[in-house]
């Protein structure tokens, strides 16, 4: 089965600052909170998990305010639905009992983006404080951002936002540890911070940005281990999960050395395989990824859902741009690393020539064809996940749009230069200021694509990506093998597709 080069959905999405203790009043630093969760996955009489039991107890300072101690857990994440809904029987106490709650929601965001169920103590609290809920698993996977809580193959897999309910904003001690006794024998856990129990110093985003899976997992450690990457699966993969997943390993070597970035700490993946038609996506935190694939029987030369799996992974490298608001410079975040995905799969072998032209052509039809291929970056913002994910909705024209406007500003950078230079030279010298300490802003990227390409980038990005003006990479945009032609698409729609030239080697192709 020929891997396809579809950038799926990825998200990279900050985490929060949070504001850094006081100072106690004799000038020494206070004490940071202390936080011990357990959680405890259940099955009741069946094969799967029916729920988590989540069991918490806070201590040290946490304010003495009534208001001061109150969790929060998100009713929409990403166009993910029904987290908050998902928790039951939460109950509070300290030192003096329990204590009574208040439960407002936050107003809704049309676009999809996260908004919150807050729980806020309606008296103060007394250390130690204990939190106890039940959290039950999302109903059926849903293509779209890998958060939900699934309880599929013996154990669970979920983001962490589907999982915890926190104390807002507060910056602790955490440890996080697993009961297992219910799942089956050798059942383990992994997270984006390691395998087993794990401990963190920081704002409880730490444990809301991370990827977590327990039970009968399947595991992989690559042999370099200077990468120190791993992977875990759960459930029936129709391919060979070892086998693919070392050529993830490879992968995400290669983007290691591309990127000329050896500083990246441990990386994780996780593959749930889940009962759905089709695969799911993937989305990228930090430092991990999770993907959804169908569950079922091996495959001969079935191959996992490889362009996604590296394009998830180079989220890690691409990153974001500072002083944007969260998704609002998706056209960066997805649309670059879309460019980047099927280029260097292209030049590192890892993936067949034919696979760089069915990407190409994704894009296009999916950009050309889409009802939003002319709203404007902020109308795209506000639209968000509103219109769905994917082919046709205005959340994928960040990843269509935005890898053809790189494209073509490859082609310009190279034009300006004779072919001595190309987007490499302008984006790989920003990539390691940024490593050092440097801030990439919008404002940066644009001056140096304007001193590679010449002023009128500067023009070509306001219409194409801010104003929302049609976008047409150049015959050769795709290099030497390719070259463009009128489309029109069975809707009727007209754009654009590239074809091969024959006449030019694959090897001339991998060069570009």
């Amino acid at each position: 089965m020929r891997a396809r080069i579809v950038a799926a959905l990825g998200c990279c999405l900050a985490l929060a600052q949070v504001a850094p203790a006081a100072a106690a009043e004799s000038g020494a630093a206070a004490a940071k909170p202390e936080a011990e969760i357990s959680l405890h996955p259940v099955r009741g009489q069946g094969e799967q998990v029916t729920a988590i039991e989540v069991s918490s107890v806070y201590r040290g300072e946490l304010g003495g305010a009534a208001d001061a101690f109150h969790l929060k857990a998100p009713i929409v994440y990403a166009g993910r639905t029904g987290m908050a809904d998902a928790v039951h029987e939460l109950v509070v106490q300290d030192a003096d009992g329990r204590v009574p709650l208040g439960i407002a929601d936050d107003p809704a965001d049309p676009g999809g983006f996260p908004y919150y169920r807050h729980w806020r103590a309606e008296r103060p609290v007394v250390a130690p404080v204990t939190v106890s809920y039940r959290v039950t698993p999302a109903a059926q996977p849903l293509r779209g951002p890998q958060f939900d809580f699934y309880a599929h193959g013996g154990g669970v897999s979920s983001g962490g936002m589907a999982l915890f309910v926190l104390p807002q904003g507060l910056d602790a001690s955490w440890r996080v540890r697993w009961d297992l006794d219910d799942l089956a024998p050798g059942a383990f856990a992994a997270s984006t911070h390691g395998e087993g129990a794990l401990e963190l110093e920081g704002p409880g985003d730490r444990l809301v940005q991370a990827y977590y899976m327990a039970g009968p997992l399947g595991r992989f450690a690559a042999e370099d281990t200077n990468s120190s990457f791993h992977a875990y699966w759960l459930g029936r993969t129709r391919f060979d999960a070892p086998a693919e997943m070392a050529w993830t390993a490879e992968a995400y070597a290669y983007l290691r050395r591309f990127f000329r970035d050896d500083t990246t700490p441990a990386y994780r993946v996780f593959v749930r395989a889940v009962p759905a038609e089709q695969g799911l996506g993937g989305t990228a935190l930090g430092n991990s990824f999770m993907v959804g694939v169908p569950e079922g029987d091996p495959e001969p030369g079935a191959q996992a859902p490889r362009g996604t799996l590296f394009h998830e992974m180079g989220h890690l490298f691409v990153g974001g741009l500072a002083g944007e608001p969260p998704g609002g410079a998706a056209w960066f975040a997805e649309g670059l690393n879309v460019h980047y995905t099927r280029l260097l799969l292209l030049r590192s072998g890892l993936a067949p020539v034919d696979d760089y032209l069915d990407s190409i052509n994704s894009s296009a039809r999916n950009y050309y064809s889409s009802p939003y291929r002319s709203a404007s970056a902020d109308e795209l913002f506000r639209l968000g996940f509103s219109t769905g994910i994917g082919a046709g909705s205005a959340q994928n024209i960040a990843y269509t749009r935005g890898s053809l406007y790189f494209a073509a500003a490859d082609a310009r950078i190279r034009a300006a230069s004779g072919g001595r230079r190309t987007l490499d030279d302008v984006i790989l010298p920003l990539f390691e200021a940024r490593r050092n300490g440097e801030a990439l802003t919008r404002e940066i990227l644009l001056d140096a694509l304007a001193a590679a390409a010449g002023e009128s980038e500067r023009t070509a990005f306001t219409e194409g990506i801010v104003d929302g003006a049609l976008v047409v990479p150049p015959s050769e945009a795709f290099g030497p093998c390719f070259e463009r032609q009128p489309a029109t698409y069975d809707d009727g729609t007209e754009g654009y597709e590239w074809v091969r030239v024959e006449s030019v080697a694959d090897e001339e192709c991998r060069r570009w």
